[in-house]
């Protein structure tokens, strides 16, 4: 059975550089990582990331900003990236803190700041595509309530 040694709250980009070094030295060996790492990296390769140099400066602006942060949640706000005040108390909903209004909106404007344009542009896309696409999917409707639909659209 392991043993927890230490913990410490790293950003995406650390965890993300850590198992590439780990798998680069199993590679050499003809090791592999194992499952649960494997998958970890395969998602820390296809989320947004912050640079290692922009995470934590993004890190002492929030720490600064809102001293009551404690690191393990500032981390996750560096690594979750909530750009609006409902995303931020959905992360604090389970914290024995309680933010104001003006912490809470301290900590979107600093994540706003840095927060990458292309993820915002990828999910403003993302969202447009969906509705489209909901917009296009057909219904099939039962014989009884096509009349139904058919007068509701002229109407409309």
């Amino acid at each position: 059975m392991l043993k927890t040694i230490s913990e410490t709250p790293v950003t995406f980009a650390d965890a993300k550089k850590m198992l590439e070094a780990k798998e680069a030295q199993l590679h050499e060996n003809d090791k592999e990582l194992g499952h649960e790492q494997r998958i970890t990296l395969e998602y820390l390769r296809t989320v947004p990331i912050l640079e290692t140099k922009v995470a934590e400066e993004t890190a002492k602006a929030l720490i600064e900003a809102v001293d009551i942060l404690k690191e393990h949640q500032v981390m996750t706000l560096v690594n979750i990236l909530p750009d609006c005040v409902e995303d931020v108390d959905l992360i604090f909903a389970k914290e024995r803190i309680k933010l104001d209004k003006d912490q809470t909106n301290k900590i979107v404007d600093i994540i706003k700041q840095v927060k990458p344009k292309k993820v915002v542009k990828k999910v403003v896309k993302e969202v447009k595509e969906k509705t489209v696409a909901a917009e296009e999917t057909p219904v099939e409707v039962a014989d009884d309530d096509k009349k139904d639909v058919a007068t509701e659209t002229k109407k409309e």
